[in-house]
């Protein structure tokens, strides 16, 4: 099976003394998602290993997640937004012991409200981190520990899929570290339902109307109230020039949203 990549993000680093670096890993998605509708219960397992040779702790526990285009993310406590489903959530166990390269499974439950008016996607998370003992041989004052978090995303999607509604903020170039030009398209998801929309920006001369170039961005998924980044790479697209950018974000069903801009770099 193919083991999940941590998300760089998850990478925590406390200063206390440690000396080892935790070895537990998540087998398969990183993302559990059930459809249905309210009093619908939904049971699955999330399967961990341990890569070492030595014995392993792992610590279950929820948060919720919410993050914003500047990259910024938020754990926060379960039912910390109107859309958590952290109290829908029961999952066993909270701890365990993995022996020497052994597998086992998280077992969860996600029971649904019994209530009409929910619609949209509804999520929390949960995390799962290697436990490193403290090493009683550590002489050091200081050192740096490395704890791994996994985070699995629980998302129910109601049969009610409520409104989609995609924002596009003003629109800005940008350049990373090797001085390359992009075109950011920063998205706001202000409706009830999680957006994985595809981006489409064809650049039309402004002089001539005539299409000069279609960009297209890696698809991200947009859970309601937050806010994630596209970027478009300009390499090949002639500068010191004015473009009419046709800006298209398609999702699902009538999930599709457009922006007319104007744009000269």
């Amino acid at each position: 099976m193919k083991k999940s990549k941590l998300i760089a993000s998850l990478i925590l680093i406390f200063f206390i003394s440690l000396g080892a670096n935790a070895s537990v890993e998540v087998v398969g998605s990183l993302k559990q998602v059930h459809t249905g509708k309210p009093g619908d219960v939904f049971k699955g397992e999330i399967q961990i290993q341990n890569s070492d040779s030595t014995d392993q702790e792992v610590k279950i526990y929820q948060t919720d997640l919410l993050y914003k285009y500047d990259g910024t993310t938020f754990y926060d406590e379960p039912g910390s937004h109107k859309r958590s489903n952290a109290s829908w959530v029961q999952f066993s166990p909270k701890t365990v012991i993995l022996k020497a390269h052994e597998q086992r499974v998280i077992q969860y439950e996600i029971t649904v409200p019994q209530i009409d008016t929910l619609r949209g996607t509804y999520w929390s998370v949960l995390m799962i981190e290697g436990v490193v003992p403290i090493d009683p041989n550590q002489k050091a004052n200081l050192s740096i520990r490395t704890v791994t978090r996994y985070a699995v995303q629980m998302s129910t999607e109601m049969t009610n899929k409520g409104t989609g509604l995609l924002k596009f903020m003003e629109p800005t170039l940008v350049k990373d570290d090797n001085k390359k030009l992009y075109l950011a398209l920063d998205l706001v998801n202000n409706g009830d339902h999680y957006i994985s929309p595809e981006i489409t920006v064809e650049l039309f001369d402004a002089a001539t109307g005539e299409s000069v170039s279609v960009l297209t961005a890696s698809k991200k998924g947009i859970y309601p109230t937050s806010s994630t980044r596209f970027k478009l790479d300009l390499e090949g697209v002639p500068s010191k020039k004015t473009y009419k950018a046709m800006i298209v974000a398609a999702g699902q069903d009538e999930d599709v949203f457009g922006l007319e801009y104007t744009l000269y770099f």
